[in-house]
């Protein structure tokens, strides 16, 4: 395993994780219906951002 990404935020919040995981989808090109596996430490902000 390898991180490929990371990203240096204000604040850990939703809204942070959401814009993260957005610039990543758009990067890798991943459209709807194609999954991607994330895999965190367990903070719960995360989850509502997914």
């Amino acid at each position: 395993m390898f991180p490929i990404a990371w990203a240096v935020v204000e604040v850990e919040c939703t809204d942070s994780w959401g814009w993260s995981l957005s610039l990543l989808s758009t990067n890798l090109g991943l459209e709807d219906g194609y999954g991607c596996t994330i895999i965190s430490d367990q903070q719960k902000v995360s989850e509502y951002a997914i």
